[in-house]
């Protein structure tokens, strides 16, 4: 490709890239959202349905992508439609759960399985033992599917009913995700969590820090 193609390629893709930017931050609390990010903070042609162009070195350019090297876990878009909870009038993709026998619950729209109940011990772990808690062939959820289970129509924790019982059935604090907060500090190791009280994200850190765990499995 003609390097003046490239650079024109490159700036096409740009603009794709903030537009998804600018979608993404209509999701309530993600306004650091980076569509199509990959391990290590890069930006991928192949995780948000849009590609991007790196102008080469013989173009006399830098790298498109700013890279975060102390990051660690892959970042992507989400497969599925987004989950909404009934506001009044009509509501696409409406919230839905089915019971899968000695499991917990599979969402209808996104078709994640969510364990349910939690054992005791995940009302408040550490970060390791929230990995441990959600061993195979659970996982912890990343950020943007673990904010699939807000429904802010209810009140105390603000989750579907399905989540409330038995009782005490699922926590209004925050709950562990492993999506880490970029740029990453090695120093902090910092995972964003979901509150289900007030329905915010906040941050915590790996060591020290604590919060309540909810697994998950299927996806991609």
């Amino acid at each position: 490709m003609a390097p003046s193609k490239r650079r024109l390629f490159s700036v096409l893709a740009g603009a794709c890239v903030t537009s998804l930017v600018l979608a993404c931050n209509g999701i309530i609390g993600l306004s650091d959202c980076r569509g199509g990010e990959c391990s290590g903070g890069g930006v991928c042609g192949d995780a948000g349905g849009f590609d991007v162009s790196v102008v080469g070195a013989s173009d006399g350019g830098a790298s498109d992508a700013m890279v975060d090297a102390s990051g660690t876990l892959p970042v992507s878009w989400a497969a599925w439609p987004m989950p909404n909870y009934d506001a009044g009038g009509t509501t696409d993709n409406p919230m839905g759960y089915t019971a899968v026998t000695d499991q917990g619950w599979q969402d209808n729209v996104t078709k994640l399985v969510w364990r349910h109940p939690m054992p005791v011990e995940a009302n408040n772990a550490t970060y390791e033992q929230a990995l441990q808690i959600c061993a195979a062939p659970w996982r912890l959820p990343s950020r943007i599917e673990l904010v699939t289970l807000l429904d802010l129509s209810q009140s105390g924790a603000r989750v579907n009913p399905v989540f409330k019982s038995p009782s005490p059935g699922m926590q209004q604090g925050a709950h562990w995700t492993f999506s880490e907060v970029r740029p990453f500090d090695p120093a902090k190791r910092e995972h964003w969590v979901v509150d289900f009280g007030g329905g915010g994200l906040a941050k915590r850190a790996e060591l020290g820090d604590a919060a309540a765990v909810r697994c998950v499995k299927g996806g991609t």
